[in-house]
């Protein structure tokens, strides 16, 4: 077996098993994959499977950026190549594909390596026009170009016009991919933001030429559009859409033809594109005539057997788009024919999905219902729930269910008719008396009914009405649904107008025989209390005293549970030694979990007051100005390690040396201005607190009882960094002005590269000898470097500087963590808080200086460009 076949196999073995980034670690992967292109004997399908690989996993497994030069020019040789031979064409069009992936994924669209790629696709796309044997190499080159000119608006604008016209030169399979290109350019070029540069100058609008020139471009395309498939004809109206609305010399009417084309089929793709069409430019293509056309053809999809439920899906939200319907809109409504209604009526052979999506629809088809007195379209609406309601109660799914309850609210909502809560009534007594575990859906329910028309008594009626049958439900049937009753119970609770002695007798129901019904659980035991709790508070205990009482002491003489036994306790000697009054200061009424939980959440929201908590005003411009003044690093030996050994003797080795560097804390100490910039002359209680980041520790917030707009007012913040990487923290303050409470935002904390750049803070192997301490730390490294694993990486650069200049332009930070310089060589010894570090070593040549580079936090290496 050669070389290469054995790479091969390994290779796939690493895939099937699932640990595609294991191929990555090897730094030279990439590599080996080109050397493989070379060979002669692997065959196409071997190397468009390597090519694929590298495509879809480099930069999750990790490929460096600094190699991706390297892996671009290899990847461009082998395609040249391939082309002088002639041959693998595939290989060839894949290599183009997987490079502009790279350069995309990497970020490298403004390099000298992409323009090189670009003006290689350009080469391809300009020659050959109208040959058939080389179609699948312009084509993907045309695509090629297409996802950088996405990725980099304005990339191709200097290219526009000989693209254009060799678009109109194509007469091939290729035109389509020409104008998915060119109007891609064009589109960008137009809608572009002002900053698009090209060649440090502004890109020049195409409305500042010739009008006609572009209208006739539009026009050509949109004559050719048979050619196109689906996926680029898509394509290519977007671009030309956003073309004509920011270009408004060219008319909308240009779409008019497409339009009508299309209008007759089912296909639901080119169907889509003249809806999208006719919402975009409403009013502005089609006549009104056109336009019921265009709707009774959706019509007639609506239910057409051919189509899936999804795409019938499709037509449903075509219809409401088009209609330009809303529920809080009541007076606007889908303008259709009485007998064309009926379209919306769900079939039992409709999905879910499309049942509830018709019901919308029908629902649209009739205004406001508040003043009908008839009845005859609310009795119309709610007979199309029928086969809905049907399904729910013949096999009780909880799907179906959740769907009949958003089809009854949106009616509800739009409509707000009597007699639709009388109907909502019925509905749910049926569902509840045959599946009682709805109840929390239906709670849900009549909850938004509340929070929506919270005026009306629909929620009490339908509440009244659920407490009524939840309290004559026989026994066997109210043990086995107990958990479910109770959440109606304690809702019901809450309402003083909800008589509570039929809550009162079910419970003791319960209680007495809570080993039967769920073996004297504490779950039953807590939901019973909760239930007790809520009437103590919203009823009190004088027209309940003895039927409470004596719940009470059942539970706290007789209850299984210990807990349920003491808070039992707890609530009687409430009811015989407190009053009323005295009882609602002790405990409050309990809610849903849910409830709970989303008025927690609210008072985390801006705009949302909790009760008990005072409003806090915001600010939209400060009144205080918060300035940095200075930035110091200290590193010291931790406290708890005073005691210990820790001298250069007892260091030996890296991992000795990071145990002993971990005993050791560096602070950035800073010192901040802060001070008022407008009225009041003062104000009390400010905190300034610091967001939490997650490049450093929390920071202690700094409190002042009153802040004088005279003075100016300075404080200390010792930053811990977790990793040495500049960031900038969020800064607020709070503090109260006239018995009012209010929040600004102050200038950023901001943590520099340069401050994280220290010397290095302790002696390795010897005393005063510094350079001996760098070298020693060096060798370390890279010897860690050979490891599995290792966090170490090694890396060299180039300045173009000499070696005096070099040393004339680094900043003063850098300067600090000289080791020693001479005529030939500078030395750099760099630690990076919490306990990292960054060697280095400068070498003169001729005209520049080399650098070579030693680290263990490998982002460190792109300091070099900031200290310089």
């Amino acid at each position: 077996m050669s070389e290469w076949e054995d790479f091969l196999n390994k290779s796939r073995q690493i895939v099937s098993s699932g640990t595609c980034e294991k191929l990555f670690d090897d730094n030279y992967y990439v590599f080996d994959v080109i050397k493989l292109l070379y060979k002669e004997t692997a065959d196409e399908k071997t190397k468009l499977e390597q090519l694929v690989l590298i495509e879809e996993f480099s930069q999750q497994a990790g490929v460096q950026s600094s190699n991706i030069d390297q892996i671009v020019e290899s990847l461009l040789d082998v395609f040249h190549q391939l082309i002088k031979r002639g041959r693998d064409v595939n290989v060839s069009c894949q290599i183009l594909t997987t490079l502009t992936t790279i350069l995309v994924l990497y970020d490298q669209l403004e390099t000298e390596t992409c323009q090189s790629v670009v003006q290689t696709l350009l080469a391809i796309v300009c020659n050959g026009i109208n040959m058939t044997e080389n179609r699948p190499l312009r084509s993907t080159a045309c695509q090629c170009l297409l996802q950088l000119e996405d990725s980099k608006a304005g990339l191709l604008w200097k290219e526009k016009d000989s693209l254009i016209k060799l678009m109109r030169q194509e007469r091939t399979s290729v035109y389509e991919d020409y104008v998915m290109l060119v109007t891609q350019i064009l589109q960008n070029g137009i809608s572009a933001p002002d900053d698009i540069r090209s060649e440090d100058r502004e890109v020049d609008r195409v409305v500042a030429h010739d009008s006609s020139e572009y209208r006739q471009l539009v026009s050509q395309i949109m004559d050719n559009t048979s050619l196109f498939s689906q996926g680029g004809l898509w394509h290519i109206v977007l671009d030309l859409v956003n073309i004509v609305k920011n270009y408004h010399e060219i008319s909308a009417t240009i779409f008019k033809p497409m339009m009508l084309h299309h209008m007759s089929t089912f296909d639901t793709p080119l169907l889509h594109l003249v809806v999208f069409i006719q919402n975009e430019f409403e009013k502005e293509v089609l006549t009104d005539i056109e336009e019921r056309q265009l709707q009774n053809r959706i019509l007639a999809g609506l239910n057409h057997p051919s189509l899936t439920p999804a795409q019938r899906l499709f037509y449903c939200h075509w219809i409401e788009s088009l209609s330009n319907v809303e529920l809080d809109k009541h007076e606007s409504c889908i303008r259709i024919k009485d007998d064309q209604q009926l379209v919306f009526f769900p079939s039992a052979f409709d999905p879910i999905d499309c049942q509830l999506a018709k019901l919308a629809l029908l629902n649209f088809c009739f205004p406001s219902l508040v003043k009908e007195e008839n009845g005859q379209a609310a009795a119309m609406l709610l007979g199309g729930v029928g086969y809905l309601h049907k399904l729910v109660w013949h096999t009780g799914s909880q799907r179906a269910a959740k769907a009949l309850f958003r089809a009854l609210f949106s009616m509800y909502r739009r409509h707000c008719s009597k007699s639709f809560s009388q109907d909502i009534n019925r509905f749910l007594r049926g569902l509840i008396s045959g599946f009682p575990f709805f109840i929390p859906q239906a709670l849900d329910f009549i909850e938004s009914l509340r929070e929506m028309t919270p005026e009306s008594p629909v929620y009490l009626e339908i509440l009244q009405l659920l407490h009524q049958q939840v309290i004559n439900t026989p026994q066997q049937q109210a043990a086995q649904y107990c958990y479910f009753y109770l959440q109606v119970l304690k809702r019901a609770s809450l309402q003083s107008e909800i008589v509570p002695q039929g809550t009162v007798r079910f419970l003791s129901y319960l209680a007495e025989n809570s080993l039967s019904v769920d073996e004297g659980s504490w779950k039953l035991g807590i939901a019973i209390l909760s239930v007790c709790q809520n009437i103590l508070v919203c009823h009190g205990t004088r027209d309940l005293y003895v039927e409470m009482g004596d719940l009470l002491f059942y539970l706290m003489t007789h209850y299984r549970d210990t807990d349920i036994r003491d808070k039992a306790r707890f609530y009687y000697m409430l009811i015989t030694s407190a009053t009323d009054e005295k009882i609602c200061m002790i405990i409050q009424p309990t809610t849903d979990s849910h409830f709970f939980h989303t008025e927690a959440i609210s008072t985390l929201l801006p705009n949302n007051k909790a009760k008990g908590h005072s409003n806090v005003k915001e600010l939209e411009k400060s009144i205080l100005s918060l300035e940095k003044l200075k930035v110091q690093a200290e590193t010291f030996l931790d406290d708890q390690f005073q005691d210990a050994d820790n001298t250069s003797s007892s260091i030996c080795d890296l991992k000795t040396y990071y145990s002993v560097l971990k005993k050791y804390k560096t602070v950035l100490k800073t010192v901040h201005r802060l001070r008022m910039t407008g009225s009041p002359q003062e104000v009390l209680a400010l905190c300034v607190y610091f967001e939490e980041d997650p490049n450093c520790q929390p920071l202690k917030e700094i409190r002042f009882s009153k802040i004088d707009a005279q003075v100016n007012y300075e404080f200390d913040v010792d930053i811990l960094p977790k990793i040495p990487l500049s960031t900038r923290i969020v800064t607020r303050c709070e503090f109260v002005d006239d018995n009012q409470t209010f929040r600004c935002q102050l200038a950023d904390t901001a943590i520099s590269t340069e401050d994280l750049i220290m010397p290095l803070p302790i002696e390795i192997v010897s005393t005063g000898d510094r350079e001996k301490d760098f070298h020693t730390l060096w060798d370390w490294m890279e010897e860690d470097t050979k490891k599995d694993g290792s966090s170490c990486v090694e890396s060299v650069t180039t300045v173009q500087k000499s070696l005096e200049d070099f040393l004339s332009s680094v900043r003063p930070c850098l300067k600090c963590c000289q080791i020693s310089a001479s005529a030939k060589c500078v030395k750099y010894g760099i630690f990076l808080p919490p306990s990292y570090h960054l060697l280095m070593k400068v070498t003169s040549q001729r005209d520049y200086v080399v650098v070579r580079l030693m680290t263990d936090f490998y982002q460190s290496l792109l300091y070099i460009r900031e200290v310089v």
